[in-house]
């Protein structure tokens, strides 16, 4: 079997980039972090980099057969949305290589440097990421960032980044377009570096015992059309969405995607995933999101398994009392995503900061630190 075939079959190429290490499965680039719109031809047809075209047939009209006028208006949707990212990002990913040790890492800038975002990231530093980072390279010093309203989450470590208030984010959803431009109207602009694959994880009150919730079911709880446990095999109890900051976590983009503007005002909000525990677990008929990887570590709320659609093929978060790994791996778990660093590319030492912790976090050292910290790496 040749090369092109074996990448075929085994791994989707990135459209962008030319990445051809993406699983199979994989919504985004593990690379530049942009959309996969093309994963089912790549798979179905052995299209390779060098075969845009099959016996004079051109790709749109082979998707055209493949899944129909509707489908082919959503590819198409979705190529003129990458192509609205594509022209406000960084096209030069030059500078994100794969690196054994945090030590090989080059160009480390020294002095302090703010960062915030994303709390899962929180995992990373407590299982001693940031104490061999300091090992490795003493004077690049990093300090999480609360924002002054005190409500940290993906949206606003953005946020900040765009104000010049953090030299970069951490993000758990790639950026959006609207971000995108307001760089660009700045006079900079953003790049995403995806460095860990997390999955939401849900998880109830321990008294509430169901065999499972669909992806759609769960939605129409956090929009408020399934307000009650009995109307997916629980007992008669009202059910009490939670979620930690309802108006900044990128969980809920996640979960709910377009119809995140929907969201139920009855999703009561906690401040971080430690309260978000707290409150699912003292509060009869809860239900919380987060972080599928700290879902495994709690033993105070009871792990939700999720089934794809509208299904009942239910896949559990947990199994033996640790993460479902597996699951994430072959993307048979219904929810997963991305992990990012987010780079304010400026040409400053903002910029050499996000690109040296990125490179940190992906290089092998860093990657065992991502696994260790209940996450699934990505090289």
């Amino acid at each position: 079997m040749n090369t092109n075939e074996s990448n075929a079959k085994e791994s989707i190429i990135c459209s962008s980039c030319s990445y051809d290490a993406n699983p199979i499965g994989a919504k985004y680039c593990q690379k530049c972090g942009k959309p996969l719109v093309i994963s089912s031809v790549v798979i179905k047809e052995r299209i390779t980099r060098s075969t845009l075209f099959v016996t004079g047939v051109s790709l749109s009209a082979i998707l055209l057969l493949l899944v129909g006028v509707g489908g082919y208006f959503f590819w198409q949707q979705g190529q003129s949305s990458q192509n609205v990212s594509t022209e406000n990002v960084s096209s030069n990913n030059s500078d994100i290589q794969s690196y054994t040790s945090m030590k090989e890492v080059p160009k480390v800038p020294e002095g302090t440097f703010n960062f915030g975002g994303s709390l899962i990231f929180a995992s990373l530093v407590t299982q001693g990421t940031h104490k061999a980072i300091n090992q490795a390279h003493p004077n690049f010093i990093l300090r999480y960032t609360d924002p002054v309203d005190n409500q940290p989450g993906t949206g606003k470590g953005i946020e900040m980044v765009l104000n010049g208030q953090l030299s970069f984010a951490l993000s758990g959803r790639p950026l959006e377009d609207a971000e995108y431009k307001q760089a660009t109207e700045r006079g900079f602009k953003l790049d995403q570096v995806a460095v860990a694959i997390d999955g939401l994880g849900s998880y109830t009150h321990p008294d509430i015992s169901i065999p499972g919730l669909s992806v759609a079911q769960l939605q129409d709880i956090y929009t408020g059309k399934i307000t009650n446990w009995k109307e997916v095999g629980g007992p008669n109890l009202p059910i009490v969405p939670f979620s930690i900051n309802v108006k900044t976590t990128a969980l809920l983009k996640t979960l709910l995607g377009s119809k995140v503007g929907s969201v139920s005002p009855k999703v009561r909000s906690s401040r971080d995933y430690t309260v978000l525990v707290r409150d699912v677990a003292s509060t009869p008929g809860a239900i919380g999101i987060g972080a599928a990887m700290l879902v495994a570590t709690q033993q105070t709320v009871r792990p939700v398994a999720l089934a794809p659609g509208d299904s009942k093929q239910y896949v559990p978060v947990v199994t033996d009392g640790q993460l479902n790994i597996k699951a994430f791996q072959n993307s048979t778990y219904p929810i997963t995503r991305y992990l990012y660093v987010i780079i304010r590319r400026d040409g400053r030492a903002d910029e050499q900061a996000g690109v040296a912790y990125g490179n940190l976090l992906l290089s092998k050292e860093g990657q065992k630190f991502v696994e260790k910290a209940g996450l699934v790496p990505i090289r």
